[in-house]
């Protein structure tokens, strides 16, 4: 906002007038003292909510930091925000003199801030003692009118949290980074807004908005509070407060001797919700030894909220098929969410060129020279049934869902082995769904990240997909039955239950049916050292008991043990279990956090017998930590020790491992492509 600033400056200085608005009587840059019209809201344990306020004095609306101030949408204004000294004189240079002076003063910058978040309100206890809907907040003032709406941007670096509204320090470095970053344009926000002024106020649609905005990639928290509730009954201002990420990012993927591969991303750029990376690797061993890649991507274009990616890699980190070969890529898709639940669209369209490199040097006989295209389309209507009698419930939603995808090769490989493997043969389906869900949120933390405002669903999904696929010159159909659910335990933890069952028929024979089941438990958080723990469990089943183009099951990285690669063990059933304990430490180096944890886990196969219990079990007991700053647009950090008692070939009895990971969090999203019941 210090544009702003000069630009009114530059127009006093040389004379121009200042346009004004009769219906906003404002002298001195002020907002208008109110009359309370009810009392304030208390603040829920589990969240630190902003008080709604019942008055707020008149006060000079001031920079809170630089370049960031809070101005209502329709106040223009006059004069200097800051008074001019005496002992400078009335020149431009000098006015800015006064104008940085005046941003050093702690009292002065937050006085404003103070008044209308009031941060003397108690931290909350932290431990889900309470688990209040996100909702809640909103729902006595169902129905007002939105009068004035404001912004106010928190520092990336300083601040512990969006709620940090005091901080004050004299580090040239965090000053330094805080200049480096471009903060998101007040432009960008209000179009990733649901509502606008003299809008009546819908309480679902707030929360919904708040989730939203933090799950844009360049957004770390987003809150919105309500403020003046006066001094007409039936109206609010909303104060919209907003956390960027940093923008600038790196990523290290390979170092060593032979060979590096690292990409630089920004994902802000310019403040206006748009993100570029461009990466590259060399390696002495490959052919051509560097690759590159490059990526734009713009969020909510022109406030469609319609999301925009494309870009090329020559880097195989976009895999499309099951191949084991090197491939480079160009892509791009659009894809619209359902950003609300009362969105009535949603849909995406992708396509992809896709080519197979002999990066590896192999001899034409063992070479795959392939090439093949990819075009992606779905598309949903969203029908959301509001009871007209009570208007601050919700009853669940009806969606109906399409989508055709066609993969098509261009160039198959020559060898004839591989053209009878339907991984390099054309595929082409269509799918119709029909879902009904409920879905509520709450907030806490310390849930999968360190520290930032979470999203933790409650509900129910439930979903029917019928079809059908042609696949290596052979047409079948599909009917699919799927359901998941979130419940809270009375000790304040968290179940969550998913159930799928599907098959493909021919001739009413059935073909790859799949039966999966997985039930997730995750418990309230503990006061423990200074910090926080949660435990977490995990039982995870998958079958296919009548394959026919379906490939076997394995257990490695993620899908089994943890740690182990390249473990040739497969099979059409796995069940995993899992238990890991977590401990969110207050260690805080340089603005990263430390949470250690402790894990114990177990997979069986159904390699040497159809009965899965008499399989092998093969476990692992893990111990580490996980390091990240939340600021910083970098994936996080994870280092671990692991045992494995019966480690199978190639895998060693003890694994140390050093990797990225990335940052989980739970699907916010009711309604995506619909898709076949996964099989991997």
């Amino acid at each position: 906002m210090i544009c702003y600033c000069l630009a009114f400056e530059i127009l006093e200085a040389h004379g121009h007038p200042v346009r004004t608005f009769s219906h906003h009587p404002v002298l001195r840059d002020t907002i208008p003292p109110v009359k309370p019209s009810v009392p304030a809201m208390p603040v829920p344990e589990e969240d630190t909510l902003f008080p709604i306020l019942p008055m707020i004095p008149t006060v000079p609306i001031v920079p809170t930091i630089p370049g960031d101030t809070i101005v209502p949408g329709d106040i223009i204004l006059q004069g200097d925000t800051v008074p001019v000294s005496k002992k400078y004189s009335n020149s431009w240079f000098n006015r800015m003199r006064v104008y940085q002076d005046s941003l050093r003063s702690r009292q002065y910058r937050n006085t404003l801030i103070r008044k209308v978040t009031r941060q003397d309100v108690p931290e909350p206890s932290g431990t889900d003692s309470s688990i209040i809907k996100s909702e809640q907040y909103f729902k006595p003032f169902s129905g007002k009118v939105i009068r004035d709406i404001y912004f106010r941007r928190v520092n990336v670096f300083g601040p512990s949290n969006i709620k940090d509204t005091t901080f004050s320090t004299s580090m040239k470095l965090v000053h330094l980074a805080n200049r480096l970053h471009f903060n998101s344009e007040e432009w960008v926000i209000r179009q990733l807004l649901f509502f606008q002024q003299n809008d009546t106020l819908n309480p679902f649609e707030m929360s919904d908005n708040e989730r939203y905005l933090r799950s844009r990639p360049f957004i770390q928290d987003a809150r919105l509070y309500i403020i003046n509730t006066g001094p007409s009954p039936d109206s609010i201002d909303l104060l919209v407060v907003t956390k960027d990420v940093f923008e600038y990012g790196f990523d290290l993927s390979r170092l060593s001797t032979s060979g590096i591969r690292a990409s630089v991303s920004n994902d802000n750029l310019f403040g206006a919700g748009q993100g570029v990376r461009i990466g590259g690797s060399w390696s002495g061993n490959d052919n051509p030894p560097f690759g590159s890649q490059a990526r734009y991507t713009k969020n909510n274009i022109l406030g469609t909220f319609i999301d925009f990616s494309g870009g090329y890699t020559t880097l195989n980190n976009i895999n499309t098929l099951d191949s084991g070969t090197y491939e480079g890529t160009y892509y791009f898709a659009f894809d619209r969410p359902l950003y609300k639940s009362g969105a009535k669209w949603t849909g995406g369209i992708g396509f992809s060129s896709n080519y197979s490199i002999n990066m590896f040097n192999r001899s034409d006989t063992l070479y795959r020279d392939y090439r093949y295209n990819i075009l992606d389309i779905w598309g949903g209507y969203n029908i959301l049934k509001q009871d007209s009698r009570n208007p601050g419930s919700r009853r669940p939603n009806l969606a109906f869902l399409v989508r055709y995808f066609n993969l098509l090769f261009t160039q198959r490989p020559w060898q004839e082995e591989y053209k009878l493997d339907p991984v390099y043969n054309n595929h082409r389906f269509y799918l119709a769904q029909a879902v009904v869900f409920r879905q509520e949120f709450f907030k806490t933390d310390h849930f999968f990240g360190f520290g930032r405002t979470e999203d933790i669903p409650l509900g129910y999904t439930a979903s029917a997909t019928a079809g059908w696929e042609t696949w290596k010159g052979r047409t079948r159909g599909y009917v699919g039955l799927e359901a998941e659910k979130f419940w809270v335990t009375g000790s304040k933890g968290i179940i969550y239950g998913q159930a799928g069952i599907s098959t493909f028929y021919q001739n009413y024979a059935s073909e790859d049916a799949v039966i999966h089941a997985k039930i997730e438990y995750y418990s309230r958080a503990f006061r423990f050292a200074g910090g926080k723990l949660r435990q977490f469990l995990y039982f995870d089943y998958l079958g296919n008991l009548n394959n026919y183009f379906y490939r076997p099951l394995n257990i490695n990285r993620d899908l089994g043990v943890w740690g182990y690669k390249n473990v040739p063990l497969s099979g059409y059933q796995r069940l995993n279990l899992r238990s890991e304990t977590i401990y969110y430490s207050p260690l805080k180096l340089l603005g990263f956090k430390f949470n250690f944890f402790t894990s114990v886990q177990a997979s069986q196969l159904s390699i040497k017998s159809s009965n899965l219990f008499k399989n092998p079990i093969y476990s692992g007991l893990g111990l580490g930590f996980r390091l990240r700053n939340e600021n910083l647009s970098l994936n996080t950090l994870r280092l671990s020790a692991n045992y494995y008692p019966n480690a199978p070939y190639p895998m060693q009895t003890v694994f140390w491992e050093a990797t990225t990971v990335v940052d989980f969090r739970f699907n916010i999203f009711s309604l995506r492509a619909p898709s076949f019941l996964q099989f991997r």
